[in-house]
């Protein structure tokens, strides 16, 4: 949870019984496997470290979140060139 607020400048902060309901249907489906680590002192947690099959659902749903984004790119260069300017200048 923590890292998910740091690597999100604390912009998405999700509830934690979400993740954890996540993380359990992607245990169940080989994605991450889990176990459970004792403390000396504190409440024992669960770890959970993402597999071989993980990684590459993770590579191929990052390539698509890329070409989405330069998908995205270009429509906004596109309004940029064809659209900022006139709004900028009270043009309609």
């Amino acid at each position: 949870m923590e890292e998910l607020e740091r690597i999100t400048s604390e912009k998405y902060i999700p509830e934690p019984g979400a993740v954890y309901t996540i993380l359990r249907r992607m245990d169940e489906r080989g994605i991450v496997t889990s176990e459970w680590e004792k403390k000396e002192t504190g409440a024992d947690r669960r770890v959970y470290t993402i597999t071989e099959a993980g990684v590459k659902i993770l590579k191929e749903g990052l390539e698509m979140v890329k070409r989405r984004r330069q998908l995205m790119d270009g429509l906004v260069q596109f309004y940029d060139e064809h659209f900022a300017q006139e709004k900028e200048g009270g043009d309609t």
